[in-house]
């Protein structure tokens, strides 16, 4: 079975590799934008993203009889929930937050990135 692999992360972390590892092991790693196909024996494997504590599911890959076409991508809502996190520092000031409010700020933006650390990537089948 052919896999070809694509990252596509966005500016994320775009400076280092991301580990891609096939049945919980180390198998290689892609660059931003950097594409890799590669030959497997096996007729059905996991695939895993991860750069350091961040990873991805599990993917679940079956040979159908042609080349896999994967791509691996940054989580929609880590994006969108990071932003929204980002823009509310900026209301600390207006809203005339004190410690309490800043240290509350702080608990929920690490319960989300502790929630987040094994969903930060998605794999998705190209169609």
């Amino acid at each position: 079975m052919n896999i070809r692999c694509t990252r596509n992360t966005g500016f994320y972390g775009m400076g280092s590799p991301i580990e891609v590892m096939k049945n919980d092991e180390k198998w290689f790693y892609l660059s931003q934008n950097e594409t890799k196909q590669v030959k497997i024996e096996e007729t059905e494997c996991t695939i895993q993203a991860k750069f350091f504590f961040l990873k991805s599911a599990p993917f679940l890959v079956v040979d159908q009889g042609q080349t896999v076409d994967l791509e691996i991508r940054m989580n929609p809502t880590l994006l969108l929930i990071y932003v929204i996190l980002f823009m509310g520092m900026f209301l600390i000031p207006v809203l005339h937050l004190n410690i309490i409010g800043i240290l509350l700020l702080l608990v929920i933006y690490f319960i989300f990135v502790f929630s987040m650390l094994n969903k930060a990537y998605v794999i998705k089948e190209k169609v």
